[in-house]
């Protein structure tokens, strides 16, 4: 009888001090569920005296960030309350002296700034002397590769010995920083031996090379164990029909064809289907390049990569499906400035002659060396360079005219003289006026004159639409008709 009630009086005080540490964490102003979230995962809190330690510290971080982003911290890194905030700041600044983007580190990797300093800056060290990292190299590798700040040297050290051992390369050397730098994000997330345990299984059963280690740690296939890739291996070898060899020289390829659930890769394919290819047209593409596969095809970034090349390069769906490496390249960034620098400068007619002009494999499979000593200098145009500020320029107006106009691709290919206009000069502030009137007028609708928007003249456009939202003679005859 004594020892139930020992034991009820114990479950009975536990409960009253769980009650009193949730009170002092709503009286900070973060949720009940918030709370319990950070309570179940972190019990440490429950045994913290409440006058002493708890409520302290809850109010030197309220006074740092506030309640609102205080318990999206806690929900990141639990622990949080266990360092004061001035010890968090002197990990950021110390990243910050060092070049290092402290602040893309908290948010990728927020318990490094939880860290006791010294222990960060030996992880640091350790980094940079065993490789022989430049001081850019270092900042550049872990602006991506931030959470290996978040362990001890040793582990660290042995992550790079494991990739060292697999390529056969000097840890000194500078194609093996270039690995390190381009492996995959969770490099540093799995444990030394496991990662050299992953790829050694992936390379002994289906690489073709030794080059296919590289390819493994970029893509990242280390991140799924050897009897779920065994399992994925075999369905996909199902699905497409590939036999041995062929499954061996496509994952050596493609090694992330295994990173993805089978589920979602027959759902990729039918999806290719919906888009009106025909199954033996997917099974031609996802052979010749597997990584289609991998894409959602029901994306808005998809659909507007099948859109572009049907509407404004006037390409059929089996145009495509012999050129299946058009659809693996992203409008705003690549098809779309070669095409239309190809256009400006004359190499063709109009964007959508690509498929006649015996120019498209520039677009589909051309190095960017290929691509500028091809069509570099060009003498109609000899002030036009294709550059990354062109890429960047083109690229903003696409942007603005599918996200901030919103116009569809279908409305954009009626309208290609919108892609010639320059953004800050004409489009953006002629749009503004545009909407300012439709806003004030409801009869007036905006996307009714993109023609005017992007051929008349300043004086023109400046006589058909006021400043003040008034319209002249020529708006009003448009309405009459």
């Amino acid at each position: 009888m004594r020892r139930r009630l020992s034991t009820s009086a114990a479950k009975s005080a536990s409960a009253g001090k769980t009650d009193a540490v949730q009170a002092e964490f709503a009286k900070a102003g973060i949720s009940a569920e918030a709370t319990h979230e950070i309570l179940d995962q972190y019990k440490t809190y429950l045994n913290w005296d409440i006058e002493t330690k708890l409520r302290p510290a809850l109010q030197s971080w309220l006074q740092e960030m506030g309640a609102e982003q205080l318990s999206q911290q806690l929900r990141k890194v639990r622990r949080l309350l266990a360092c004061k905030p001035q010890e968090c700041s002197e990990v950021y600044l110390w990243l910050s002296s060092k070049g290092v983007n402290a602040e893309r580190v908290q948010q990728k990797a927020p318990y490094v700034m939880t860290r006791d300093i010294r222990a960060v800056q030996t992880t640091f060290e350790v980094l940079q002397q065993a490789t022989a990292f430049s001081d850019a190299q270092i900042c550049t590798l872990l602006h991506k590769h931030s959470v290996a700040l978040a362990y001890g040297p040793e582990r660290v050290l042995r992550t790079l010995q494991a990739v060292s051992t697999m390529l056969g390369m000097p840890m000194t050397s500078e194609s093996f920083r270039q690995v390190i730098i381009g492996a995959h994000h969770r490099l540093f997330l799995q444990s030394p031996d496991t990662l050299h345990q992953r790829v050694t299984f992936f390379c002994q059963t289906w690489a073709t090379g030794t080059h296919v280690a590289r390819t493994a740690l970029t893509m990242g296939v280390f991140a799924t164990p050897e009897p779920v890739m065994r399992t994925r291996a075999a369905k996909l070898q199902n699905q497409l029909g590939w036999d041995s060899e062929k499954l061996k020289q496509k994952l050596s390829a493609f090694p992330r064809l295994l990173c993805s659930e089978p589920s979602t890769l027959a759902r990729n394919f039918r999806e290719m289907q919906g888009a009106g290819f025909s199954q033996t047209q997917v099974l031609a593409m996802c052979t010749q390049l597997p990584a289609l596969l991998g894409v959602n095809w029901t994306s808005a970034k998809s659909i507007e990569k099948v859109q572009f090349v049907t509407l404004l390069l006037g390409l059929s769906l089996e145009d495509i499906a012999v050129r299946p490496h058009l659809l693996a390249y992203s409008v705003s960034g690549f098809i779309g400035p070669r095409v239309w620098f190809m256009y400006q400068t004359g190499a063709i007619e109009a964007p959508s002659s690509m498929t006649t002009s015996g120019l498209l494999s520039y677009v589909s499979s051309c190095s960017k060396a290929r691509f500028l000593k091809r069509f570099s200098s060009p003498a109609s145009n000899p002030s036009m360079v294709f550059d990354s500020a062109f890429i960047d320029h083109w690229r903003q107006r696409w942007e603005f005219l599918t996200q901030h106009m919103k116009l569809s691709v279908e409305t954009i290919a009626a309208h290609q003289d919108l892609l010639l206009t320059s953004l800050p000069d004409r489009l953006a502030p002629r749009w503004q006026l545009l909407s300012s009137i439709s806003n004030e007028q409801a009869a007036f609708k905006a996307e009714d004159h993109l023609t005017a928007l992007a051929t008349l003249s300043d004086r023109d456009f400046a006589q058909a639409f006021k400043a003040d939202g008034e319209l002249n003679g020529m708006w009003q005859l448009n309405k009459a008709e």
